[in-house]
């Protein structure tokens, strides 16, 4: 099924990549972007390690609408079912304005510009959908994630009750 990607965009470090939106039959790509995951890329996303990285799981993922639930994969080649690199996601239950935001990095395209990317694309989608807030949790020791959303040009609340985990609220506006 041929989906709509947009870009190239170009990484920090001269690579082109291209967003487009996750689609059901990516459940595989991202089975195997989890099994690329090193330990502490997973740990950092899913807040735990070891992961199941199963199809149930992969599925249950890639089962977005696109309008609540909205998901964008990264890719190095638009036109191939190649890895995927990344996925940005949030999710909005209700119609309160807010949304479950998560992102995800394969580790060999960290700190080069693509969290950031995924960023600023999710924000102007939820901008798009009258959102007005993310709301996420960030393990207190993932300085990059808390860096990316510290520098974001939102206005972020952090707390922290205790534990490993902190909860962030990122307020969302047109950029």
């Amino acid at each position: 099924m041929a989906v709509r990607a947009e870009g190239p965009f170009r990484l920090t470090d001269g690579r082109a990549i291209w967003l487009r939106p996750l689609r059901a039959e990516d459940a595989t790509l991202l089975v195997d972007l989890c099994k690329r995951l090193s330990p502490q890329s997973a740990r950092r996303r899913f807040l735990r390690y070891p992961l199941p990285c199963d199809r149930r799981e992969a599925e249950r993922l890639a089962d977005v609408d696109q309008v609540r639930r909205v998901a964008l994969a990264v890719v190095a080649d638009p036109a191939a079912d190649g890895p995927i690199l990344g996925v940005g996601r949030f999710h909005a239950d209700g119609s309160d304005g807010r949304a479950e935001l998560a992102l995800v990095v394969a580790d060999e395209y960290q700190h080069v510009g693509l969290g950031r990317l995924l960023l600023k694309r999710l924000c102007r989608e939820a901008v798009r959908r009258r959102l007005r807030m993310f709301e996420g949790y960030v393990l207190y020791d993932n300085a990059p994630m808390l860096r990316l959303l510290r520098t974001s040009g939102q206005p972020l609340q952090v707390h922290w009750d205790g534990g490993d985990v902190l909860t962030i609220q990122l307020g969302v506006a047109a950029a």
